[in-house]
């Protein structure tokens, strides 16, 4: 009796807790349509950190910094909700939005053959790759015991062939699930959070002239190739070695950049 009674008492909790962090979120929602952004930040951001992260929350927090005045936070939180869940084409138009009216507008020199690629690992997530891709792996199954077991010549001429057709597609759904999977986890890209911030050739503030590289703004995208620790710095003693356009290195304090 009393373990019944300590059971249903540990259910009414967890529903007690899923729907007070699930308000956080409403509660959110309701601050932004009152135009209080911050309010809805903090919300969300709360939500987040009780609920976990969704593709959702992310999308909806990036409205808020963008409506609050903050295009690098709305940038990295429809980049994270993306990450999440690459089908989700309000996010993207959102992203791509906001991305037109920065100071430093993205340039794509990705290949046809690159952008083809990306467009099929950003059709939907990895975890929807996997089932796809194991379901395609059954179907494979089935046509190599087709042509085990069955005599019939057409028969074992369908599974043969299907068959395949099947490997190559069960091979290609293996790739595009890793990489959809790296996607998710990787954490190699980061946007400047500062107003503008001027890079260097060597991981510490430009001196003079000949130690800049370049001037970026808020919102760029930056794709982090190295880090490197400045013990004498006592200020911000890491710096990031990026590339931006997948052309330009240079070096920028990880206090002026988030990673997505």
């Amino acid at each position: 009796m009393k373990k019944a009674l300590l059971i249903i008492l540990l259910l009414l909790f967890t529903f007690s807790s899923r729907a007070n962090e699930s308000t956080l979120a409403l509660q959110g929602d309701s601050a932004y349509m009152n135009d209080d952004f911050a309010t809805a930040i903090e919300l969300y951001e709360k939500a987040l950190k009780t609920d976990g992260s969704s593709s959702v929350l992310y999308f909806n927090l990036g409205n808020a910094y963008y409506k609050a005045g903050s295009p690098g936070k709305a940038i990295i939180n429809y980049e994270r909700s993306l990450k999440l869940d690459p089908s989700n084409r309000d996010a993207r138009i959102n992203l791509d939005f906001v991305n037109s009216r920065i100071a430093d507008m993205p340039t794509d020199n990705a290949s046809l053959t690159d952008k083809l690629a990306d467009r099929i690992v950003c059709f939907t997530t990895a975890d929807v790759w996997a089932w796809l891709t194991l379901g395609i792996f059954a179907c494979f199954m089935c046509c190599v015991a087709g042509y085990i077991f069955t005599n019939a010549v057409i028969v074992r001429k369908t599974c043969f062939f299907g068959g395949i057709i099947l490997l190559i597609l069960t091979i290609s759904g293996i790739i595009i699930s890793i990489n959809a999977a790296s996607r998710a986890v990787s954490s190699d890209k980061a946007v400047i959070t500062a107003e503008s911030v001027q890079l260097g050739t060597s991981p510490r503030t430009p001196r003079d002239k000949s130690e800049q590289a370049f001037l970026l703004h808020e919102g760029t995208k930056i794709e982090i190739i190295d880090s490197l620790k400045v013990a004498t710095d006592t200020l911000s003693p890491l710096w990031y070695e990026v590339k931006v356009d997948g052309q330009h290195r240079a070096w920028i304090n990880s206090n002026d950049v988030e990673i997505i």
